[in-house]
């Protein structure tokens, strides 16, 4: 048996078609010590192709994986999805959600947010749907381009510093995406007693499974 972080999507409104849940590869350590949103970034398990050597098909329905990975082929990798019978993906975690200087050192050398978004379109052209995670409103244009079926607003790292960041700091986030997508739905980190007013959908902490 595999260990998987199962990530629950809490629907907000009826107009929005979206999976129940992400499978990801397991959160490293513990909630209390880090946010699995930002542990999840830490290099600690394989690429997205290792973690879907672990599943069987029909197992997964929906996937958060990681897409910056220069080692990632995109042809191969819709295969393996049809291969699964895996019909959503999304890029999670993001290097988007990187701090700023980071983030232009990734670009340099093509491991950015870019990089996730054009392999999310290549997805998207194959069928599958794609949800696209994004940090901060400038990568709103990009996600837009590829067409996925919503947005996934995760706060960057600095804002998890001290504490994850409060209701209101992601609201702000989540508002600024909302205006700047022009449409599509948008889905925020919500703890399962938090309110998710003005979200699509609420992406719950997640719970260890295994498969």
């Amino acid at each position: 048996m595999r260990r998987f972080s199962k990530w629950t999507i809490r629907p907000q409104t009826g107009g929005a078609t979206l999976p129940e849940a992400l499978l990801t590869a397991p959160a490293p350590f513990p909630a209390e010590d880090m946010a699995p949103v930002v542990s999840l970034l830490l290099p600690s398990s394989g690429g997205a192709e290792d973690l879907l050597a672990q599943l069987g098909r029909g197992s997964a329905p929906a996937l958060g994986l990681f897409l910056a990975d220069p080692n990632l082929v995109p042809a191969r990798l819709v295969r393996m999805l049809e291969r699964l019978g895996v019909g959503w993906v999304c890029n999670l975690p993001s290097v988007g959600q990187h701090e700023h200087e980071f983030r232009r050192y990734l670009s340099e050398v093509d491991l950015d947010h870019d990089r996730e978004m054009r392999v999310l379109a290549r997805l998207r052209a194959a069928g599958i749907s794609t949800i696209a995670t994004v940090s901060a409103t400038r990568d709103v244009a990009g996600a837009r381009a590829g067409d996925p079926s919503a947005l996934l607003v995760v706060p960057p790292v600095p804002d998890f510093a001290d504490a994850p960041p409060d209701l209101d700091r992601r609201r702000g986030l989540e508002r600024a995406v909302r205006d700047a997508a022009k449409g599509y739905p948008v889905i925020g980190l919500r703890a399962a007693d938090e309110d998710g007013e003005g979200l699509d959908a609420a992406l719950l902490p997640p719970e260890p499974v295994s498969r």
